[in-house]
């Protein structure tokens, strides 16, 4: 694969999904204090944080529906456009109260309103920037798969997801036809660091969005519950419950401090990979370039599992969909790591057996398929090493029945 014509976008949507309930969580309970504050007669604050709530609420179901497919299976929006739509919606919502609040002559809840609101307003038009598509590019679906679900009291659903992987706008159709076959050929050539030899360790890419969406709620939670608190700092029912904000906003800082940290001491791991892919009932070699300083140490201990999960999705009671994952198989064992000829780090060897008799890796939809997932930790001074890789692990097919695969792939685009 062309790594300078394509780059690879998988979608994920469970952290988003999961961003989008914390929203609508953060609007239910800033509208329990709207409530409290008309029940009191304090009617400033009770419009300010009405405000607020329905444009958690309100956005978190728009940004719910931006993120699902249509029936005409077009593809999702970009993740830029979501976030903008989400955080620029809610923060025109929040200059509006503001407009509201000052000609009700509540100027201290007005330039309260003014500033969240125009936090939301550059959050919103940051991520837009910081996660757009560069231009010159186009996306093609390269797999697709479609399963269905079912739910907790008796629903059934479809699940449908892809990849998408992007190229060049130069890239030909001849092009671009050529490696999808390769592709439905040979599933695991869809991502780039498969089809390269190599394994490069998950959660890399996530930083700015953790960073993003931890100093948004840091400065949204200290403001409510500050301007919550101090609003009825004359009163005798003070709502500390909104501390809870600035709780959870301490719990994201000390999770963000420690993924800056383990990325900005270790880097980012790498499993070289003996085959490609590996094959069930056969065995997983490779070597792993761990980013663990030597530091004088001769040789280090590591701990290295390798697991078989399923994750399947279900339909809750409130017609939500829900991931969960469930290990079939897993498989423990200790390895040495030796000083790597690349540089002052530690490098494992990994060895371990595959059992014949479970499911190969998949790749479609995202949030209902099979996955393989190896995870290596180690007790380092300070902050631990950990690093976890998706590994591709399928069944071996001879070459006469992949000579007919790709033949039966051939005809089928001829006939279309």
């Amino acid at each position: 694969m062309d790594l300078g014509k394509s780059m690879q976008s998988r979608d994920r949507d469970m952290n988003k999904e999961t961003g989008l309930k914390i929203m609508f969580g953060t609007g239910f309970f800033v509208g329990i204090f709207a409530l409290i504050m008309g029940i009191t007669g304090d009617w400033g604050a009770f419009f300010g944080a009405l405000t607020v709530s329905l444009g958690f609420m309100g956005l978190s179901w728009a940004g719910k529906r931006i993120l699902s497919r249509d029936e005409s299976g077009k593809p999702r929006p970009p993740i830029s456009l979501v976030i903008g739509v989400i955080f620029g919606g809610a923060g025109l919502m929040m200059l509006i109260g503001s407009i509201a609040l000052f000609f009700d002559d509540d100027f201290q809840g007005a330039i309260a309103m003014l500033i969240f609101g125009l936090v939301f307003c550059g959050a919103g038009y940051m991520a837009s920037r910081v996660f757009a598509i560069p231009g010159g590019i186009k996306r093609i679906l390269v797999g697709q798969g479609t399963k269905s679900i079912d739910g907790v009291s008796g629903q059934s659903g479809e699940l449908t997801g892809g990849t998408y992987i992007y190229f060049d706008e130069k890239t030909t159709d001849t092009e671009i036809a050529r490696m999808q076959k390769d592709w439905a050929a040979k599933p695991w050539t869809q991502r780039n660091d498969w089809a390269e030899g190599m394994v490069i360790q998950e959660g890399t890419f996530d930083m700015r969005l953790l960073t993003a969406f931890t100093v948004i709620w840091n400065i949204i939670g200290w403001g409510i519950a500050s301007f919550g608190i101090l609003s009825e700092a004359d009163s005798t029912e003070i709502p500390w419950f909104l501390l809870l904000f600035p709780a959870v906003g301490i719990g994201l800082m000390i999770m963000t401090v420690r993924t800056w940290i383990r990325k900005r001491k270790f880097g980012i791991s790498i499993l070289h990979c003996a085959t490609m892919p590996f094959y069930l009932g056969e065995r997983l070699q490779g070597t792993v370039q761990t980013g663990v300083p030597v530091k004088k140490q001769p040789a280090k201990e590591f701990f290295i599992q390798l697991n078989c999960v399923r994750r399947t999705t279900v339909i809750d009671q409130d017609s939500d969909d829900r991931v969960s994952e469930n290990t079939l198989w897993s498989q423990k064992q200790t390895a040495f790591g030796s000083i790597s000829a690349a540089g002052a780090a530690f490098q494992i060897s990994v060895d371990i057996d595959i059992p014949p008799d479970l499911p190969p890796s998949e790749l479609n939809p995202e949030d209902d398929r099979t996955l393989w997932r190896l995870h290596i930790t180690s007790s380092v001074k300070g902050v631990d090493y950990a690093a976890s890789f998706e590994v591709p692990i399928y069944k071996r097919i001879d070459n006469s029945a992949m000579e007919t695969r790709i033949k039966s792939i051939e005809h089928s685009d001829t006939r279309d």
